[in-house]
């Protein structure tokens, strides 16, 4: 597993293949905002933008950082200025830059997650806010077990192991989505290998289970159901980690 994730790669498909329903980004937001109230917004890991822009629209001053140029291009075309390409592992800014900090899917990459922990509480003096997502049903672990990869732990930390170790000072309530999923419109993401977690699995061993699951699920339909919930820290609490 490569030390970092540079999402280059996968910038002009980002926001088609990790698509996040309007209603539901508004939510997060207005969420992450009514904790947030004013200042300097750290989002780390801005990717695209979204989570910027929103969170601009509601008069925070956000400043976006990513190592991926690509991406943060699609995040300038969206009208966002405040952009800056670096690790998160050594955040570019001085000591207490920020009031707040998001990192919106970003410590379940770090195999140094707990560096970003201390870089965080280096530049932020407020609070830091992530999310945690789940989905049912969950085909990307189906492929998992064809791939023989069944228990594979990500290389950083999960939001939820997180709060295991540091209480979070809030968590919001969840906000579900649900939508009829045709089983091949998630097949066909897989296919492509837009996913981080396959960007090491063998052709070989990708395409036999590719293979397995168009065989099993082709014609299917599934009741869809993603859940998002908002943690939010104190950034002096995470000072213990």
């Amino acid at each position: 597993m490569p030390a970092r994730f540079n999402f280059d790669r996968v910038a002009d498909v980002y926001e088609e293949t990790r698509r996040l329903p309007p209603v539901v980004l508004d939510g997060l937001a207005e969420q992450m905002a009514s904790v947030f109230e004013r200042g300097r917004v750290l989002d780390a890991g801005a990717g695209t933008g979204r989570y910027a822009e929103a969170l601009a629209a509601r008069d925070l001053a956000v400043v976006g950082l990513d190592l991926s140029r690509q991406m943060l291009d699609r995040a300038r075309a969206r009208g966002l200025g405040r952009l800056v390409q670096g690790e998160m592992i050594r955040l570019p800014f001085r000591d207490d830059a920020f009031d707040h900090a998001i990192a919106i899917h970003i410590l379940h990459l770090l195999p140094d997650w707990w560096a970003m922990i201390d870089e965080v509480v280096r530049v932020t003096h407020g609070f830091l806010a992530t999310t945690r997502e789940m989905r049912e049903p969950d085909i990307h672990r189906w492929y998992d077990e064809k791939i023989g990869l069944a228990d594979r732990t990500s290389p950083g930390i999960e939001e939820e192991d997180l709060a295991a170790r540091v209480a979070p000072a809030v968590r919001f309530p969840r906000i579900v989505w649900r939508e009829a999923m045709a089983a091949e419109a998630y097949l066909d993401l897989l296919g492509s290998k837009t996913f981080t977690s396959q960007w090491q699995v063998s052709d070989e061993a990708h395409a036999r289970a590719m293979a397995d699951l168009r065989g099993e699920l082709a014609g299917k339909t599934f009741d869809s159901k993603r859940t998002w919930e908002l943690l939010v820290w104190r950034v002096e609490d995470l000072r213990a980690i």
